[in-house]
Order: structure tokens, then sequence, then C-alpha cells
């Protein structure tokens, strides 16, 4: 698939897409956000690299985009990228991750990867860069390009221990790993089929639970911790 056809769906808001991802709850929030962003895409669902692989036969000159998380089983390096930018020849692979080194991208980019998306990317940004990708273009955000960081920011909390994500309730999970995605209350909302109220409660006592500050600094102490 040429990137001038991949634009051109993008540009009539169809897509066909692989998220590989080894957390269920964070493939299918961001399923829904691709299907929200595209109403007529089709999104195939992939949890290691041996199952994205073998997908080859099937999907190989017909995928736009391929969403790949970083720290999925299998995917230990740049040469594991490489197998998946070779079995999927024209499509845009672009990885993810809650936490990356420079190093990691570098290599990822050098095994053909079109790009680097953190895990805790605010929605508008998230789509900004996907239409970027899509339509030809790479994303590095200015985190990896500068990993060092700013003088006077205030230290965070890094991981969280196990009883802390014991005492986080099945539906504070769902809800977190939405909010991983950059997905506002309303939205995390109609998926999980629950008021804007309700959500307002969850995101509130999540936000007490593991300590952390708003709603940013949650999703990046749940992707540091494994959650998502």
């Amino acid at each position: 698939m040429t990137t001038t056809r991949a634009a051109n769906q993008h540009s009539r808001g169809q897509m066909r897409s692989v998220v590989a991802d080894d957390h269920p709850l964070y493939r299918e929030a961001l399923r829904l956000r691709l299907e929200r962003m595209w109403p007529d895409s089709e999104v195939t669902e992939a949890g290691a690299l041996d199952e994205l692989l073998g997908f080859q036969a099937a999907l190989s000159g017909a995928v736009d985009l391929i969403l790949l998380d970083l720290r999925m089983p299998g995917l230990a390096d740049g040469a594991a990228v490489r197998r998946v930018v070779e079995a999927f020849p024209g499509s845009a692979v672009v990885l993810m991750s809650g936490s990356a080194s420079a190093e990691d991208v570098r290599q990822a980019i050098q095994a053909g990867a079109r790009g680097y998306l953190p895990k805790t990317m605010q929605p508008d940004l998230f789509a900004s860069a996907l239409a970027m990708i899509v339509d030809g273009g790479t994303y590095l955000p200015a985190e990896i390009l500068h990993p060092e960081p700013l003088l006077g920011d205030p230290p965070m909390r890094s991981t969280l221990s196990p009883d802390v994500i014991e005492r986080l309730t099945p539906r504070e999970k769902q809800v977190l790993v939405r909010l991983a995605t950059g997905a506002p209350n309303k939205e995390i909302g109609r998926e999980l089929g629950l008021a804007d109220v309700t959500i307002k409660l969850h995101v509130r006592q999540i936000l007490k639970k593991i300590g952390a500050r708003n709603r940013s600094e949650a999703a990046v102490i749940a992707t540091k911790s494994g959650l998502i």
C-alpha cells in the first residue's frame, strides 16, 4: 500500500489498522478511539508479536497503520520491529509505550518505524500525530528528543506497589486505562455505559488511591507500573 493510498483513505475517513498490545483493556480502548477517528475503519487486534506476524498472509499489503506496543511479548529490540516492517510492506508502523528510552526509539526508527507515541498523549495531539504519520510523515515527542527533565520539575511517584494496585476495583482499572489514552470523561462514560458524574467519582478515587495529582500523572504512573 502506498502512502498516497493511505492518505486518500484518511481523507475519506476509511482506515485499516492493527492494534498490537498485550493489555486487552488498552487494545479495546485504542480500537474504540481509532473507530471514532475513522468511522469506516476496520481494526484488527493482536496480543503478541507472533500473533501479529501470523496475520501477514491475510493483511499484508492492505494495512494502513500498525500500532505496536514496544513492551509487547516478543518485541525485544529493533530487530523485532524490522520483522514487522518487512512483514507488512507499505504499512505505517508506529511504536507505543508507557515509557521508552531514546535508544529504544532510535533503534525502532532505524528499523523502519514511522514514529513513537507515548501512551499518555493527549487526544488532540494523538490524532494529529497519527494523521501526520498516515499522510507520510513521522512523529517523535519532545521528551524523546530532549529526555532530560526541566529544572524545577516536581518529583513524581514512579510505580505502584502491589497493595496499591489491589485497592483498585476492576471498574477503576477500566477507567484508568482509558485515562492513559487521553480520553475525556464523556468519552469514557460512553464507552463504559456510565454517567459523566460517575466517571468523575471514579477518577477522583483513582487519583486518591494511587497518589497522583492529576490525570496525566495518573496515566504515567499506571503505564510505568505495567497496568497499561
